[in-house]
């Protein structure tokens, strides 16, 4: 993907956690030249399509000179901090690391335009951090075994072993992504209750699912290639993969309803050399024109409403986040799962992979 499998929400988070050192890796002085901003991203085919959408422009735009880096996962950045060697002036992290970063005062604060603001939802426009791009999670299956019009359309339905049969794919809880959100939506909650989570009634709606689930994702890709090569029928699956495959051919199709919707923030570390560039660059990439671009290339919608008015309607109908689709999907909560539980003084996120980890040594 940026796929889901290099989240931070999951990793980062746990790193973050624990004392951590820098990781090997590129290693560069930090900038001082007041010309360049170095961001930080995750590589790759995903890193490739901001360099053409964002970083390049913005030089063009601007004369600054984006110096590129990748790997911006929370225990990083603290690292460097602590370290008291800054290396980094903007990086895309997953909400949870906003959040904890936050906590640790490893952030710079910092603001965009009112017109910026004007044109993200409020949760999108934090103290130190920006929406970057949404990403989904979506009911995917099998066209040999479902057809467009009669397949699992909800999450109840995906529970629905006898309406649907065969064998489904869920992410496991210890992966980046957790499940809990669609399993109570499978047993009844609706979505504007879901939150705060509620672990038990969670786990007693995987209980019923458990039987008939033939493998426990932690990997992007697994989901689509599980049901190309016919080892379910269904899955929750991460969007980019799944509709790369489908336009490929693969008989694998999705379900808007109940998908959920996921984010990143650009943050600007504590202490980075080129503070006023890093805001003049996260400025740039959250306005509509940037945005757009990068949307056209990747499956990833854009933050900034405005984008989606520079979009063609076919392709923002691909896209989490889009107004079209606006009424069938699911925010998730980071906060929820980044506070503390006042009983176990862990995050819930900790909290849940705990009870998971007790959960599937159950026979």
């Amino acid at each position: 993907m940026r796929q889901v499998d290099r989240r931070s929400v999951l990793a980062g988070a746990a790193g973050l956690l624990a004392t951590a050192g820098v990781s090997a890796g590129v290693k560069r002085a930090a900038a001082q030249d007041a010309g360049e901003v170095v961001v930080s991203s995750w590589g790759g085919n995903f890193q490739a399509g901001q360099r053409e959408a964002i970083f390049e422009p913005f030089t063009k735009a601007t004369g600054i000179k984006v110096v590129e880096d990748t790997e911006p996962t929370p225990a990083r950045i603290k690292a460097m901090v602590d370290a008291g060697h800054t290396q980094w002036d903007v990086g895309e992290v997953g909400p949870d690391g906003r959040i904890l970063l936050e906590r640790g005062g490893y952030l710079e604060n910092f603001d965009v335009s009112p017109e910026i603001k004007a044109n993200m939802a409020p949760h999108l426009v934090q103290p130190n951090g920006v929406g970057t791009l949404t990403y989904g999670q979506v009911i995917a299956y099998s066209t040999e075994a479902f057809s467009k019009e009669d397949h699992p359309s909800s999450w109840a339905e995906f529970w629905d072993v006898e309406r649907y049969p065969g064998p489904r794919m869920l992410n496991a809880q210890d992966y980046v992504v957790p499940a809990l959100e669609v399993a109570l939506l499978a047993d009844g909650v609706a979505k504007e209750d879901l939150y705060p989570l509620d672990f038990e009634r969670a786990y007693r709606s995987l209980d019923r699912i458990r039987p008939h689930i033939a493998k426990w994702s932690r990997q992007s890709a697994g989901p689509a290639l599980a049901l190309i090569a016919g080892e379910v029928t269904a899955a929750l699956s991460p969007l980019g993969r799944l509709v790369t495959y489908r336009d490929e051919g693969a008989p694998v199709d999705l379900e808007w309803n109940e998908s959920l919707v996921m984010f990143d923030y650009w943050v600007i570390p504590k202490n980075a050399p080129n503070y006023e560039n890093a805001v003049r660059f996260i400025e740039f990439a959250s306005s509509p024109e940037p945005q757009a671009a990068f949307a056209k290339l990747q499956l990833y919608g854009p933050t900034n409403t405005k984008a989606f008015d520079l979009i063609p309607a076919e392709r923002a109908a691909l896209l989490p986040g889009s107004p079209a689709i606006a009424d069938k999907q699911i925010w998730v909560n980071f906060d929820f799962w980044a506070a503390i539980d006042e009983a176990t003084g862990m995050s819930n996120l900790e909290k849940n992979v705990s009870i998971w980890n007790e959960w599937i040594k159950e026979a």
